[in-house]
This record gives structure tokens, sequence and C-alpha cells, in this order.
């Protein structure tokens, strides 16, 4: 995982040395493009809780046919 993590960040650093742009836009794009992958990871772990609870409460169901 941490081999991943420095992947990343060294991406990001050489991707800013050699931007195009200026730094002032270069960050607004970061920022830009951060907020939409936390948003993106925020519903991906909405969608997964909403899993979990729903396996649980079949299990628990399950559970409780077998106890009846």
């Amino acid at each position: 995982m941490n081999k991943i993590m420095f992947a990343l960040l060294a991406g990001v650093v050489v991707g800013l040395l050699i931007a195009p742009d200026k730094g002032s836009e270069t960050v607004k794009k970061l920022r830009s493009r951060l907020s939409d992958y936390k948003d993106q990871a925020s519903d991906e772990l909405e969608g997964l809780a909403t899993k979990g609870k729903k396996a649980f409460e079949q299990g628990r169901n399950k559970v409780k046919d077998v106890i009846d």
C-alpha cells in the first residue's frame, strides 16, 4: 500500500513539474479533481454500507428462521 501511495505522489509531483499551465491554474485543476474523487469515494462507501446493511439483515433473518 505504501508503494502505491508513493508512486501516486511521485506521479503528481512529476505532473506538476511538467504541467503546461500556470501554477495557480494547475492548483485549481487539482482541487477540482480531488473534490470529484472525494465525491466518488463517498458515493462508493455509501453504496458499500448499504449493501453491508442489506447483507446483515438477510443473514439475521436467516438465523431467525433457523432458530424458529
